[in-house]
């Protein structure tokens, strides 16, 4: 009698890695789950992608008043888009910095552009809320004296009054501090993937004066007519 062949057992499929909004749902559940799949540098480059077009979006918003005192028709879409891709650029190569400087902290391990490619998906929400709000909440009535200005003091009268709008203050504080919520659950990957706390601290902290130098810089325009 011949022996019946047992079937062979099927493979065991690779482990899935996460997607980046389930990192909203916990930062540890999220860097187990990356830990167990093999390192992809640009797994995570669709988050800061789409971070960047909306923080566009969001400053070409709060400058719109701005645009609208001091240009027309052409002049006035090219504004707002210059106003949207130059945010775009800075939000990109702050995604970069981030990236090598996190890689040259935490190491080959730390899996920095991985890393810091989905903190930016904690973004997109926060930016679209921003957004919404500056679509549909009333604008103040802005200073009737501006209109008989030449353009440069309309300008820089009409960011001195757009910064008086409490919103606008409020969008400006959260587009700054939105970066050291991305830092802190950067730490917690850079932990759960290397092991070592130094490593991870070095991974975090490289890169954040860089990040909040960046950030400044674009919102540069709205900051300074605070002052």
């Amino acid at each position: 009698m011949s022996r019946s062949r047992r079937p062979m057992p099927a493979p065991t499929p690779p482990p899935a890695a996460p997607l980046p909004a389930e990192l909203l749902g916990g930062p540890a559940p999220f860097f187990e789950r990356l830990r167990a799949v093999a390192p992809l540098p640009w797994r995570y480059v669709g988050p800061p992608l789409l971070a960047a077009l909306l923080a566009g979006v969001v400053y070409a918003l709060l400058l719109r008043p701005v645009v609208g005192a001091t240009a027309e028709g052409a002049g006035a879409f090219a504004a707002h888009a210059i106003n949207v891709f130059g945010t775009l650029f800075l939000t990109v190569l702050l995604a970069g910095s981030m990236a090598g400087l996190g890689w040259l902290g935490a190491g080959r391990e730390g899996r920095a552009p991985e890393v810091y490619g989905a903190t930016f998906a904690v973004l997109p929400p926060l930016y679209l809320a921003l957004a919404a709000l500056l679509l549909v909440w009333p604008q103040p009535e802005w200073p009737a004296f501006l209109l008989a200005s030449d353009a440069l003091e309309r300008q820089q009268g009409t960011l001195q009054a757009v910064m008086r709008w409490p919103l606008a203050r409020v969008a400006v504080l959260l587009l700054l501090l939105a970066p050291l919520a991305q830092f802190a659950l950067a730490y917690r990957g850079f932990l759960i993937l290397t092991g070592d706390r130094r490593r991870a601290l070095l991974g975090t902290l490289l890169p954040l004066l860089p990040a909040l130098g960046l950030t400044a810089l674009g919102l540069a325009p709205l900051l300074g007519a605070l002052f």
